[in-house]
C-alpha cells in the first residue's frame, strides 16, 4: 500500500480559495438580482408583455435558487476542507508528540 501523504497546508489554502471563490459567485449574484430588477416591469401590460414577465421571472428564480444552492455548497466544502485541514495537523502533532515522549524516554 502507498503511503498517505497529506499537505495540509495546501488543504488550508484549497479551503481559504474555495471560501474567496463562494464570496466571488455571492457579490456576481448580488449584482445580477440588482440588474435584474430593474427589468420587472419592462415588458409591459398587455398580455403577450405579461407572458414574457412571468417567463422572465421564473428563469430569475431558477437561477437564484440554483446559484444560491451552488454559495451553500461552496460554503460546506470550505468549512469540510478546513476540517480536514484541522484534523490531518492533529493527527501530526499528536504522533509528533508520541515519538518525541518515546525518544525522551529512551534517553
Amino acid at each position: 500500500m502507498e503511503p498517505l501523504d497529506v499537505d495540509v497546508d495546501a488543504l488550508t489554502r484549497g479551503a481559504e480559495q474555495l471560501a474567496e471563490a463562494k464570496e466571488s459567485v455571492r457579490q456576481t449574484f448580488e449584482s445580477f438580482q440588482a440588474a435584474v430588477g430593474g427589468y420587472e416591469h419592462a415588458f409591459g401590460g398587455d398580455e403577450i408583455g405579461m407572458l414574457l414577465g412571468v417567463a422572465h421571472q421564473a428563469c430569475v428564480e431558477a437561477l437564484a435558487e440554483c446559484l444560491s444552492t451552488n454559495i451553500t455548497e461552496l460554503e460546506s466544502y470550505a468549512e469540510g476542507l478546513r476540517g480536514m485541514a484541522e484534523s490531518y495537523r492533529a493527527v501530526e502533532d499528536g504522533v509528533t508528540g508520541a515519538l518525541r515522549s518515546i525518544l525522551d524516554k529512551l534517553g
